[in-house]
């Protein structure tokens, strides 16, 4: 069998009717074998998608998606990819949507989310199924394009919480009790003074920063006993390492809000002879790869990130399957866990954290 040419030599456009010809059987057979219909026989499909195969052929995905109103793709918003955390849950993501039988079209918010706008909007264009919405520190900046989504049919899921978004499906982990688990830990070593290296808290009542300083709370550990250290990059953290040198009063232990300051603090105290967790504690948040390839390997908490997007995606397949879509919205909370390794101890001087220690 050949395909047959224009005069410049480019293979001509093979259609369903060409198969159906070479084959011997009607055009809705063809189309029916090729999108694997139990009403044909698997003899009667191997033989057209040979004959597919040899030809050429292939599916008109625009024209398939028109006719059945689904692509089979899922829109997903991810701040960036720099932070290892988005790779890890990107490839979850696809993982499950594959299994189910969808692609995912993945588009970059950037990190402060200011394309989010712009990304909701292609999603919208491209017709695709439903969309995953990644949050970070933004919250959602592009509310009204995620709304309008909703009120054209396509089905939204949040992962991670928002603000006043009562109206869409979310999923999300409780990070304020992997926050208080962490406080815990700490003050069961005996620290007194503590140190806040990151962010300020953006996800509510769920942050794993409101979580430990509520642990530190219920321990009687008054709020003098930390101290904040803004920082988000590598160079603000080095910069939190030399304003902790500098203290008269230094905090013995540091909780940093994600795994890689926590990272980046081991290293440039160790660069300056210091020992972790000898002169001082090293906690992280989000047990990413990296947690154990630092020496010493980092205390941590256990974001489940696989469970995260498999419940992710799974509630929006659910969405997309009801449609209409049902007006009850669907919350989906799971609890982190505390991981313990090498980077927490005893302090240097260890005392109780108690009331009276701390007036």
């Amino acid at each position: 069998m050949h395909e047959s040419g224009t005069e410049s030599g480019q293979r001509s456009i093979v259609t369903l009717d060409d198969i159906a010809r070479r084959a011997g059987v009607s055009q809705p057979t063809v189309s029916r074998a090729l999108a694997d219909s139990p009403l044909i026989s698997a003899k009667t499909k191997a033989r057209i998608r040979e004959i597919a195969d040899e030809a050429g052929y292939q599916v008109n995905l625009v024209a398939r998606s028109l006719k059945t109103r689904s692509t089979q793709t899922l829109g997903l918003v991810v701040p960036q990819v720099s932070n290892p955390y988005f790779p890890k849950l990107i490839q979850c993501f696809a993982d499950t949507a594959r299994a189910a039988g969808y692609h995912l079209q993945l588009q970059l918010s950037g990190a402060d989310q200011e394309a989010e706008a712009a990304c909701l909007g292609y999603l919208r264009e491209v017709r695709v199924d439903g969309v995953l919405i990644v949050t970070s520190r933004g919250g959602l900046p592009a509310r009204k394009q995620a709304e309008a989504l909703l009120e054209a049919g396509v089905p939204v899921v949040i992962l991670g919480w928002v603000e006043d978004c009562e109206h869409f499906d979310m999923v999300m982990a409780d990070d304020a009790v992997g926050g208080s688990a962490l406080a815990q830990h700490l003050i069961g070593l005996g620290h007194t003074r503590f140190g806040i290296v990151g962010a300020t808290p953006h996800r509510g009542h769920y942050d794993r920063l409101v979580g430990f300083l509520a642990g530190l709370s219920e321990a009687g550990c008054a709020a003098e006993s930390v101290d904040h250290f803004p920082a988000v990059s590598e160079a603000e953290a080095e910069e939190a390492v030399d304003i902790w040198l500098a203290m008269p009063d230094r905090p013995t232990a540091l909780f940093a809000y994600r795994d890689v300051l926590a990272a980046y603090l081991v290293k440039h105290l160790t660069n300056r002879g210091l020992s972790v967790p000898g002169d001082v504690s090293i906690v992280g948040f989000d047990n990413l790869d990296l947690a154990t390839f630092v020496n010493p390997q980092l205390t941590t908490v256990d974001l489940p990130i696989e469970a995260l997007a498999a419940t992710a995606v799974n509630q929006l397949l659910t969405r997309i399957a009801e449609q209409p879509m049902q007006a009850a919205v669907r919350r989906e909370i799971l609890t982190p866990q505390l991981v313990l390794r090498q980077s927490s101890g005893p302090p240097p001087v260890s005392m109780p954290c108690t009331k009276e220690n701390n007036k």
